[in-house]
């Protein structure tokens, strides 16, 4: 199964935060705050090689790079859902070189929730992926609820 024939409406991971939806919005389009929190484990995110140009069809790209050894992974995508403090999707080429043959559509939807923020993770990994997946990006989540509960 690819990720393109995986359910690409299951969240992979849902979040709740006790920030507003914006301060989530903005910690997912800004730069600055992004290459904060997105990295997984053993990478970085520099500044300096992120590109968002916060509109429907518009650039969302960012690249991970490896700490051991510099390697470099370009996610290189298209936004093509946009409701400021509500939803976020952008679309990737393939990248077989990170085991995803086909495009694949990321969506983060944001709702109140309680005193703060539900945060609705969607994207698509086949079955026998989704637990690491999952994990993976609960750690950057993890960073990223340390970001907005900062003051």
């Amino acid at each position: 199964m690819t990720a393109a024939s995986a359910d690409a409406t299951e969240p992979l991971v849902v979040r709740d935060f006790d920030v507003p939806r914006a301060r989530i919005f903005d910690a997912w389009t800004d730069p600055g705050q992004l290459s904060r929190w997105i990295s997984p484990e053993g990478c970085t995110s520099p500044r300096d090689l992120i590109t968002i140009d916060l509109r429907i069809g518009g650039r969302y790209d960012y690249c991970l790079v490896q700490t051991s050894d510099g390697i470099r992974f370009w996610m290189r995508q298209q936004i093509t859902a946009l409701e400021p403090s509500a939803l976020l999707a952008f679309t990737s080429g393939p990248m077989p070189e990170l085991g995803h043959p086909d495009p694949v559509t990321t969506r983060i939807e944001l709702r109140e929730h309680a005193a703060g923020t539900r945060m609705t993770f969607i994207r698509p990994y086949p079955a026998d992926r989704r637990p690491a997946a999952a994990a993976g990006w609960n750690r950057s989540f993890d960073h990223l609820t340390q970001l907005v509960a900062a003051p």
